[in-house]
């Protein structure tokens, strides 16, 4: 025997019998329901009816009911005004509204479950090399289907911020986001702040991976839980870029194993640290945003909590679905990671290769016109930075760079949608791809002289 959709129509009688009854109630439940969630026709076609009366700021009641329906011609499709009349008589009181609403919506989850279980199941036998990404793709749209999108209230948002306002007055000058370990970045930004898409270019070669990496690895140090989706590279070749970071050895040298006695001991040591470095990494190629959603939910849930998401790159993002374009691709895949930082309610650092367009210009600084494929990068980032190293241009034009200006790397915060905008210097170490505060590094006439 066949067994019957999940359904109640007697909480969908309820509902809409509570509204013709009092029409004030439809408010209490006008973002638990929407039509689609009723299973009979009838009573979908009543209720839609009464939402167009709603938007006209008309109350459904028995008369307007009656009326509106029989002007679009649907009246005697719903039985006309007897089974108005017997929606009436079922309800006592609209006083459980809200009750019969999440029963209605209750039901409605769980059929819209059974429909996309039987789309999950096609697609496992059509052997789609899509087919679980897919999956993920028709759950999370299902999830995003039944989130709440109700207002806060002053009351509650008062008292929320009233106590973040206490802590920092508490704590001032303290970091209020993740660090980057770069004070130049950190105190224009307060580090990088929970539920922001940040946006790191630069050309290939200009050290863009290095300096995520590196801020990845700093944040971590100082106890910060960091996932890593390496789209481009292995996880032995970050792993290497890790080690040099923490020894301070060449990569070369590691790379080729010509590795100093002394360097072992570092290495040796450094190795247990690194160790329990709460650092995850993903190399997945080409990984869409519906599998990273679901391998940080996998890791949230294994770790408790993660406090910063790097991608590198964006470029190499593969999209969930197909678009005309990869205008449409990107401007689809931007707005999935804002989606995810949101979602996840944590910073999301994702690297971003520039447009030739650099190339092309006397003046090689980026903009935020370079953002290579689609403008909704510019417009979803919260924090855009630029990397910019005259050294790596001097060498493809063959020009002289001071030796003073060698490894300076200029950074551009060419973006922040919530505080200021400027220029930063680093000093970049080639050889151990390692970007460090200028002031660390330059000899003391110089640091006077900057």
């Amino acid at each position: 025997m066949e067994k019957l959709l999940p359904q109640s129509v007697e909480a969908e009688k309820g509902v809409l019998g509570s509204i013709i009854i009092d029409p004030e109630a439809y408010d209490l439940v006008a973002d638990k329901i929407t039509p689609e969630d009723f299973y009979r026709d009838t009573h979908r076609i009543i209720y839609e009816t009464i939402l167009s009366l709603a938007k006209r700021r008309v109350s459904a009641d028995f008369i307007t009911l009656c009326d509106e329906l029989d002007r679009v011609g649907k009246l005697d499709v719903v039985g006309g005004a007897f089974y108005l009349t017997g929606l009436i008589n079922d309800v006592p009181t609209s006083g459980n509204i809200e009750y019969y609403a999440d029963i209605v919506a209750r039901t409605a989850i769980h059929r819209r479950l059974i429909h996309a279980a039987g789309q999950i199941a096609a697609l496992a036998y059509e052997q789609s090399a899509q087919a679980l990404n897919q999956s993920i793709q028709l759950l999370f749209n299902l999830e995003q289907h039944t989130m709440s999108q109700a207002f806060s209230g002053m009351p509650g948002l008062v008292t929320e911020y009233m106590e973040e306002l206490d802590f920092l007055h508490d704590h001032k000058g303290a970091l209020t986001g993740v660090p980057t370990g770069y004070n130049d970045i950190d105190d224009p930004t307060g580090g990088f702040q929970k539920s922001d898409f940040i946006i790191l270019g630069g050309r290939p070669s200009s050290g863009k991976t290095s300096l995520g990496l590196c801020m990845g690895y700093n944040a971590a140090i100082r106890g910060r839980h960091v996932a890593i989706f390496s789209l481009e590279m292995g996880k032995k070749q970050l792993m290497r870029r890790l080690m040099s970071m923490a020894t301070k050895v060449d990569l070369q040298r590691l790379r080729s194993g010509w590795i100093e006695e002394d360097e072992w001991e570092r290495i040796v040591n450094e190795a247990g640290n690194l160790a329990q470095l709460p650092i995850w990494i993903n190399d997945t190629a080409g990984n869409p945003i519906a599998s990273m959603r679901s391998q940080l939910r996998r890791l949230v849930q294994e770790q408790g909590y993660i406090d910063l998401v790097i991608i590198d790159y964006l470029g190499l993002i593969e999209p969930d679905e197909k678009s005309e374009n990869r205008v449409q691709e990107m401007s689809k895949i931007s707005r999935g990671i804002k989606q995810l930082a949101r979602e996840f309610d944590t910073p999301i650092l994702a690297l971003a290769q520039l447009s030739r367009n650099v190339e092309s210009r006397q003046n090689k600084r980026p903009m935020l016109a370079d953002l290579r494929d689609s403008g909704s990068l510019e417009q979803d980032a919260d924090v855009v930075l630029f990397v910019y190293r005259d050294a790596y241009y001097a060498q493809q034009e063959g020009r002289e760079v001071a030796e003073d200006k060698k490894n300076i790397a200029d950074i551009s915060l060419a973006k922040q949608r919530n505080g200021p905008t400027g220029d930063i210097q680093l000093y970049f170490q080639p050889e151990q791809a390692m970007f460090y505060p200028l002031e660390e590094c330059l000899k003391p006439e110089e640091s006077r002289a900057k």
